[in-house]
C-alpha cells in the first residue's frame, strides 16, 4: 500500500510542479457591497476541500463566525499580527476555471477595507495567511486526489492478482486434465487389449457349447 501511495504520489508531484499559489489585489463584489479584497488562485482545487478550509481559516480569525450565501464572515476579529483593533472579515469563492478556484478575503478595518496602499504592513500580515490558505487548499485537495488514484491503483492490482490466480487455477486443471485424458488413452488400450482376449474366449466358448449341443445327437 505504501508502495501504491509513493508511485501515485510521485505522479502527481510531479504533475503539479510550476503550480504556483497566486494573489492580487482585486475590487470585489460582496453582499454588502464592492470593496478592496484579496484574491487567491488555488490551482488543482476540490471546491469542497476548499469550503473546508475556508471555514476553518475564518474560524481562525476570531470573533464571531457565520456563513450564509456562499459568503464566510468573521465579526469582531483579533490577531496579534494586526494590531490592537478589532476588524471584521469576508471571504468567498468567486470564480472557478478549470481545476482553478479563486477566493477573496476583505477586511473591514473600520470604516476603510484593507488595501496594499493604505495598510501595507497589515495588508502583508492578511496576504500572507491568504496565500498559506490557498497552499493548504491545495496541497488537500491534490492528497485527496492521490488518496483517489491510490484506491484505483490497488483496485486495478487487485484485479491483476485475480486474473493471475486465475490463470493458475486453469494452468492446473489442464494439467489435471491431460492426467485424465492420458489415463483415459490408457483404458482404452487396456480395454481394447482385454477385449481381443475376451473375443478368443467367446470364440473358445462357442466351440465348447457346440460340442455340447452335439451330445444331444448321440443320445438314442
Amino acid at each position: 500500500m505504501k508502495q501504491l501511495t509513493l508511485i501515485v504520489a510521485t505522479m502527481l508531484t510531479t504533475w503539479v510542479v510550476g503550480q504556483e499559489v497566486k494573489t492580487s489585489g482585486e475590487k470585489v463584489s460582496f453582499s454588502h457591497g464592492t470593496y478592496d479584497a484579496i484574491v487567491v488562485t488555488i490551482p488543482y482545487a476540490n471546491k469542497d476541500v476548499v469550503e473546508k478550509e475556508l471555514k476553518s481559516e475564518m474560524k481562525d480569525w476570531g470573533g464571531k463566525y457565520n456563513s450564509s450565501k456562499d459568503e464566510y464572515t468573521t465579526k469582531q476579529s483579533k490577531l496579534k499580527a494586526m494590531g490592537d483593533k478589532y476588524f471584521d472579515g469576508y471571504a468567498k469563492i468567486i470564480e472557478s476555471s478549470g481545476s482553478d478556484i479563486k477566493v477573496a478575503f476583505a477586511v473591514d478595518l473600520g470604516g476603510a477595507y484593507l488595501n496594499s496602499s493604505d495598510h501595507r504592513d497589515q495588508y502583508k500580515v492578511i496576504e500572507d495567511r491568504v496565500k498559506k490558505f490557498g497552499q493548504n487548499a491545495s496541497k488537500e485537495s491534490v492528497n485527496g486526489m492521490i488518496e483517489l488514484e491510490t484506491k484505483a491503483l490497488k483496485k486495478l492490482n487487485g484485479e491483476k492478482e485475480d486474473l493471475q490466480k486465475s490463470i493458475e487455477s486453469s494452468k492446473k486443471d489442464i494439467e489435471s486434465y491431460k492426467k485424465k485424458i492420458a489415463d483415459a488413452e490408457q483404458k482404452i488400450k487396456d480395454d481394447e487389449s482385454a477385449t481381443q482376449k475376451k473375443e478368443g474366449e467367446i470364440a473358445a466358448q462357442g466351440k465348447k457349447l457346440e460340442e455340447v449341443q452335439g451330445l444331444l445327437k448321440k443320445i438314442k
